[in-house]
């Protein structure tokens, strides 16, 4: 018999540990690492004994919360900053686009190789949000897209071949098809918007989160100046959509297209939101 707190052992017959006060027990449970003694706080908040059974729902927890926020991150980097970077910079650009002047503010955010706009919101958004959250999978969200990347290079393979001159190795080079100007959404070539384009958005973004994590410390060592910064990119994003939807009602009325395409920034900037109100609840340690 032994003791499950002070782990001495017994001779037959003893029921009870004179030190410990405890009922003692046939065998003694598996030593947990030092990682493993660590976790005492469950989900509900409050402190238990761990056993193998909550060491197993622990980390299953822990695996369905990685999964779902890799998977929110991926999203946030190949989909959420392509399409929401152009509505915030395109603020600075709002009394031209009423005047007519759409070829100077578009061409920049979809037909400029490399997608400048993009890839500086991206490295904002990252540095803000993995400063603030701390999540590992914000540093690997580039590998999807790369992955997608490195395919269409080495089969050449297009998403939409409109027309011959689509196709990369004809007339020109892949490189040029997939980063130079061989292919713009002028000739009706998507190929730069829906591969390059979110494998540039999806690196800058793990760059920016891989930059706050190694230099910059934890957010909460400056809460409220982190805090305003979060919040403030929350409001400037829903506020982008707000005009350039209030811009393109005056201009061209309502349509049904326009609530598809407002689930991204709206999506984005309430994260935003919601991420800037939980700093000062964070704790210090890292997250998933």
């Amino acid at each position: 018999m032994f003791c499950p707190e002070c782990r001495a052992e017994y001779r037959p017959g003893f029921s009870h540990c004179a030190d410990c006060d405890v009922d003692l027990v046939q065998e003694l449970p598996v030593e947990l690492s030092g990682t493993e003694k660590t976790l005492r706080r469950t989900w509900s908040g409050r402190t238990e004994r761990l056993t193998q059974n909550s060491i197993k729902q622990f980390r299953t927890k822990s695996l369905i919360k990685f999964a779902l926020t890799f998977v929110l991150h991926q999203f946030i980097g190949m989909y959420g900053i392509p399409y929401t970077a152009p509505l915030v910079f395109s603020l600075a650009f709002k009394l031209p686009l009423l005047f007519g002047h759409k070829r100077t503010f578009y061409s920049i955010v979809s037909e400029t190789p490399y997608f400048p706009v993009q890839i500086i919101f991206a490295l904002i958004l990252g540095w803000l949000l993995g400063r603030a959250l701390r999540h590992r999978s914000m540093v690997w969200v580039w590998a999807l897209p790369m992955a997608i990347l490195c395919y269409s290079l080495v089969t050449a393979r297009v998403l939409i071949p409109t027309s011959v001159f689509a196709r990369p190795g004809v007339f020109q080079s892949r490189f040029s098809h997939y980063f130079g100007w061989g292919c713009q959404p002028a000739a009706r070539c998507l190929d730069q918007l829906l591969i390059t384009m979110p494998f540039y958005s999806s690196l800058a973004y793990s760059m920016g989160a891989t930059l706050a994590r190694k230099t910059l410390g934890y957010a909460s060592s400056q809460n409220k100046k982190h805090f305003r910064a979060v919040m403030l990119a929350g409001l400037i994003v829903l506020a982008a959509f707000i005009i350039d939807l209030a811009i393109s009602i005056h201009g061209n009325g309502w349509h049904n297209m326009y609530l598809l395409f407002s689930g991204t920034p709206v999506g984005l900037g309430a994260y935003l939101l919601y991420v800037g109100s939980t700093i000062r609840r964070q704790p210090s340690y890292d997250r998933i």
